[in-house]
């Protein structure tokens, strides 16, 4: 069966070369027409379209609150436990901007060196960031911008001004805070010290 025989919409490519890398399409996201993505998924005749199209090839079109991604149909457990691990990075990230005066939320601007700076006048902010682990950084605005640079890359964040190091926050963050609410820490009963994660 061709694409043709789908009626599907010129800019069917862009949306798999997006959500096929494992990233989001955004109704706030600007960068390479994002929003524009958003909305052509988003109407419901494309939308049907497009979904009977990509579960041809094993993709499924999930729906968030204001984006949108893929699930592969019958997925591995070897992928599952992969994505909890990506996810496991992510908790004291999260944890490190809701405890923030200026909390990070959907729609929020930020430069990190705003990030760094609240860090480094607060031991409590401070301590948080320097357990994260991340690989090069070295003094806090490196990391911050470390952790930055990931989310973007992750496309929870968008770089709005590379000259600034603005970045916005996506709506696909609340994807990232439903699966962080949605893992449980637990203590393995055989160990005192060893942990892992599980879905609700």
């Amino acid at each position: 069966m061709l694409a043709e025989d789908f009626n599907l919409p010129k800019q069917t490519h862009d949306i798999f070369a997006v959500m096929a890398r494992g990233n989001f399409i955004s109704s706030n996201g600007t960068r390479d027409g994002m929003n524009r993505l958003y909305d052509i998924i988003n109407n419901p005749e494309n939308f049907d379209r497009l979904q009977a199209y990509f579960n041809v090839i094993r993709y499924n079109i999930e729906r968030g609150n204001n984006y949108f991604y893929f699930s592969k149909l019958h997925e591995p457990n070897g992928e599952l436990e992969k994505k909890l691990e990506r996810f496991e990075r992510y908790i004291d990230i999260i944890d490190l901007f809701a405890s923030m005066d200026n909390k990070i939320t959907i729609g929020s601007r930020f430069r990190p060196s705003e990030i760094a700076e609240e860090c480094n006048a607060n031991v409590r902010l401070k301590q948080k960031l320097q357990k994260i682990p991340l690989y090069r950084s070295e003094t806090l605005h490196n990391k911050v911008r470390e952790i930055c640079e990931m989310m973007s890359r992750d496309s929870y964040l968008e770089l709005e001004d590379e000259k600034t190091e603005s970045y916005k926050v996506l709506d696909s963050y609340t994807y990232l805070l439903d699966m962080i609410n949605a893992i449980a820490i637990y203590d393995d009963a055989g160990s005192d010290d060893a942990q892992g994660l599980i879905y609700n």
